[in-house]
């Protein structure tokens, strides 16, 4: 069955309103009818909750209406906040052509509704006007009255009938199509869900559900985002005022307009026009791998007393700021236009309060195991969004490629990488496992999963060592201790160490630690580098 509709053939008929009932579902009961003779029709007019008629799932919120036939069973839960509808039962009464006299047929399959599950009633307030009439009326002891509650319930299935029969489910997707072409070439016009899904002939809910699936947003975030992205490209190209772009791309208050761009794309217009020029001036330490993907150079670079700096990035011209020994403050002394803050930096709050000092500064949303929307939340705010996609897609083909030939160099082989300090040995799948085990598609061993689930970097005892049988060991020297110079390589010469199956078959393989343990695409494109180069064979 279609869950917009199943269109069948139906024969002249009426039907019989049996009853009426007003339900309340708290948050997390369910309600469960088991098949009946009756149909049944569900008007749904606040909350939101889980429906099932027979193996079918619909959603259901405000403005949402199903129809379920007889010998059909129903499920019903309540998500939240408390689900409220109106259940109406009814029988059909089939006119036969053989007879004067109107008689009740049984219901077959060929015999039955002309459309079943969730149904359109828009408007919805008329839908709702006729059922609550229905409802007020239902005790009425005047013969007159009740026949008119009929009356009143042939005019809601005749406003179901029509436009459920006229309406199959591709011409909806077709009227939702049609609609976004509208918001795409109208955005800076005033527009609503409700006048879009009038426009388009559709119930609200179910022209919600059909235009995110086909964009990806609800319908007025697609607007603002139209609006938005056609807000940076005036920005960029023009000397417009802030108030008459804001009126071009459909916003009629200046304020409303400044607030959505800086919730969307982190700085605000003013900035943003600024951040276009080519001589900006700006600090983003650890993100440096990201500026330079997108053909920007930092004025001053990380650097950590205990790690080093990023040098393969090889920015040896650029001065360095120490984050364990260096004040923040220092970071005045570039003369910085902007400065980029990473989200998960620690003590974030005063590090932005003192960067705000010294300059403009942007907080950057940095999730550490998607390099890929921090990349293009920076080149954003740098108006430098096509070259973000351009880097994109050459890691991608990069990828694509490494993996076609690992899959027959190494199908089937497990992997593990090792991060190893004088005081301890870890398994890391943080700044590693994406690459390797996500876009390379490469095996992890057993124990890579077993203990991300506590932690994504786990100290190793020489006991969990000992089981560690991958078929490859990549490692890296974590030279941040107090244990003096070269520490951390003697537990190479641990006899467990030794033991390791890997090590005795001479599979593993040292690599540089600031690059295997950052994020950006640049050092991702590295790591993928040092793998081809001992496992494409």
């Amino acid at each position: 069955m279609s869950q917009v509709a199943s269109l069948i053939s139906s024969p002249s008929a009426l039907f019989l309103l049996v009853d009426i009932q007003y339900c309340t579902l708290p948050t997390g009961h369910h309600q469960k009818d088991n098949e009946t003779s009756n149909y049944s029709l569900i008007v749904v007019t606040d909350g939101k909750g889980k429906l099932k008629i027979e193996e079918e799932h619909f959603h259901m919120d405000r403005e949402s209406c199903f129809l379920i036939g007889p010998e059909q069973s129903l499920f019903i839960q309540s998500v939240e906040p408390s689900l409220c509808f109106y259940q109406l039962t009814f029988n059909k009464l089939s006119i036969q052509a053989t007879a004067s006299l109107l008689t009740k047929k049984k219901e077959e399959k060929s015999d039955s509704f002309p459309f079943l599950g969730a149904v359109t009633c828009s408007p919805f307030s008329k839908c709702l006007d006729l059922v609550e009439a229905i409802y007020c009326h239902r005790h009425d002891a005047d013969d007159m009255e009740r026949f008119y509650n009929h009356v009143r319930f042939e005019e809601l299935l005749r406003f179901v009938f029509q436009q459920n029969t006229s309406q199959s489910h591709l011409d909806i997707r077709r009227a939702v199509e049609r609609s976004v072409e509208h918001v795409r070439k109208y955005y800076y016009e005033p527009m609503t869900v409700d006048q879009l899904a009038a426009d388009a002939n559709v119930a609200r809910y179910k022209y919600t559900r059909i235009f995110k699936e086909m964009t990806g947003h609800i319908p007025l975030d697609f607007v603002n985002k139209l609006r938005i992205d056609r807000a940076k490209q005036l920005l960029s190209r023009t000397d417009d005022r802030i108030h008459e772009i804001a009126e071009q791309v459909g916003f009629n208050n200046e304020f409303y307009f400044n607030r959505r761009f800086k919730q969307m794309v982190g700085v605000a217009p003013g900035q943003y026009r600024d951040n276009q020029r080519s001589d900006l001036r700006i600090v983003s330490l650890f993100l440096e791998d990201y500026l330079l993907a997108l053909g920007v150079t930092p004025i001053v670079q990380w650097s950590h007393g205990g790690w080093g700096k990023l040098d393969y990035l090889g920015l040896q011209h650029i001065p360095t700021h120490d984050v364990l020994t260096e004040d923040i403050h220092q970071l005045s002394h570039y003369n910085p236009d902007f400065i980029m803050v990473r989200q998960g930096v620690q003590g974030l709050a005063g590090i932005y309060n003192q960067c705000r000092q010294i300059a403009r500064t942007s907080v950057i949303h940095h999730p550490v195991d998607d390099w890929r929307s921090t990349l293009r939340t920076v080149a954003d705010m740098l108006g430098r969004t096509n070259m973000a996609e351009q880097v994109i897609m050459q890691y991608e083909n990069k990828v694509a490629k490494a993996k076609e030939v690992l899959s027959r160099s190494v199908k089937g082989q497990t992997f593990a990488f090792l991060r190893v300090s004088a005081n301890y040995i870890s398994i890391d799948y943080l700044y590693t496992g994406p690459v390797l085990y996500r876009d390379l598609g490469m095996k992890p061993h057993p124990l890579v999963n077993q203990l991300r689930g506590v932690s994504e970097r786990r100290c190793l005892s020489w006991e969990d060592l000992s089981e560690l049988d991958a078929d490859h060991l990549f490692y890296t020297f974590d030279k941040w201790h107090d244990e003096g110079e070269d520490a951390e390589k003697k537990q190479l010469y641990h006899p467990t160490w030794q033991s390791i199956p890997a090590v005795q078959k001479n599979r593993v393989y040292e690599v540089d630690f600031m690059t295997w343990m950052s994020h950006g695409v640049i050092a991702n494109s590295r790591k993928i580098d040092d793998v081809m180069r001992v496992l494409a064979y």
